[in-house]
């Protein structure tokens, strides 16, 4: 084959997965989770870190704007809530996975959410002297350029 026809060949390839990654979601999302990966874990690190710290102001900061918790509850009422479970506290936490960073398919109900991902998460918590080890999946949302926890 000549250089030439190499060179027709791989341009048409080129093209056909761009076009693929532009249409087709799965393969443009798990491109943009290489590219997301990095904030997404630093908003996580972030927000459990808060949460370990006991820095409410931060934890409540680094919820999404848009989401029903937020919606519902100011600053004042977190607390109140908080205050209802002081002897819960993040011993630890480790980040298990970052999964399925997505489009907002509901843009109808959550006008401000442009993708969403899933976080995996082990956290430790001491409860009246116990340990407790608890595996969550906790949705976090990109509003306006931002990665908050859902």
């Amino acid at each position: 084959m000549s250089g030439k026809k190499i060179s027709i060949v791989l341009c048409a390839c080129a093209v056909v997965l761009v076009t693929a990654l532009l249409i087709w979601d799965t393969p443009r999302n798990r491109a943009q989770l290489l590219l997301e990966k990095g904030a997404i874990e630093r908003t996580a690190h972030r927000y459990f870190k808060a949460e370990q710290e006991g820095d409410r102001k931060q934890t409540y900061a680094l919820l999404a704007p848009s989401s029903a918790y937020r919606q519902t509850h100011s600053y004042e009422s977190f607390l109140k809530d908080i205050a209802q479970h002081p002897s819960v506290k993040i011993d630890t936490y480790q980040i298990v996975g970052i999964h399925r960073l997505r489009d907002n398919d509901r843009r109808d109900e959550y006008p401000g959410v442009d993708k969403l991902v899933q976080v995996e998460v082990d956290v430790t918590f001491v409860n009246e002297g116990r340990n407790n080890v608890f595996n969550y999946s906790l949705t976090f949302l990109k509003e306006k350029g931002s990665w908050y926890k859902g």
